[in-house]
């Protein structure tokens, strides 16, 4: 796919050195254009008009909204870059469509982009790492203590069934430890604190 026009591009930095340079990076190529740059991301407006990918510091955006990205900020179906300063969780870096290294060359940064953009347009992600209603359900039975066979039993489903579904979930998540599911269904608020009481 060829486009003729420029890929907009919007930019949300706190370190005006940093966002100063990427923007002057990304604007000597003469496919993209930031034609915003923000501090924040409490400050984006989803009615910006045609933007082609959002690119993000992760360390600006919440911890509460970090492993659902897209709809704490109202990206949809945008695509959407990390701008990495330093190392970022698997989980989190997960929810970026692409993610640039602040050590990237023009170069790649150019291909980082247009790959996030494309493959975006094709496939856009969706919200809680595309985990069906079922897996969202185990996910909580799991988060909330629930052994297999509990599990099991409450969804009428057999203990193999659960296995698999707590696999994908793994999977799809990048999140091994029942910990780690504990406080990502915390986070996502498929668990409530009082759930533990």
């Amino acid at each position: 796919m060829v486009k003729e026009s420029k890929y907009n591009i919007v930019l949300i930095e706190p370190s005006e050195i940093v966002a100063t340079g990427i923007a002057a990076i990304i604007n000597g190529n003469p496919q993209f254009s930031v034609v915003q740059t923000l501090s924040s991301p409490a400050y984006y407006n989803t009615g910006n008009g045609n933007v082609d990918a959002v690119i993000i510091n992760p360390t600006v955006v919440d911890y509460n909204d970090r492993l659902d990205i897209r709809s704490s900020i109202g990206l949809g179906t945008t695509a959407i870059v990390a701008l990495a300063h330093s190392n970022h969780e698997e989980s989190v870096l997960r929810q970026y469509d692409e993610c640039i290294g602040i050590y990237d060359n023009a170069q790649r940064i150019f291909q980082k982009l247009k790959n996030a953009i494309e493959e975006n347009a094709k496939a856009p992600k969706n919200d809680l790492n595309e985990l069906s209603s079922r897996e969202r359900d185990i996910l909580t039975a799991v988060a909330k203590g629930k052994t297999n066979k509990e599990i099991a039993d409450e969804f009428n489903i057999s203990i193999y069934t659960v296995i698999s579904h707590r696999r994908n979930i793994s999977q799809k998540l990048g999140i091994n430890s029942i910990p780690g599911l504990t406080v990502y269904a915390i986070m996502n608020k498929l668990v409530d604190m009082s759930d533990f009481n």
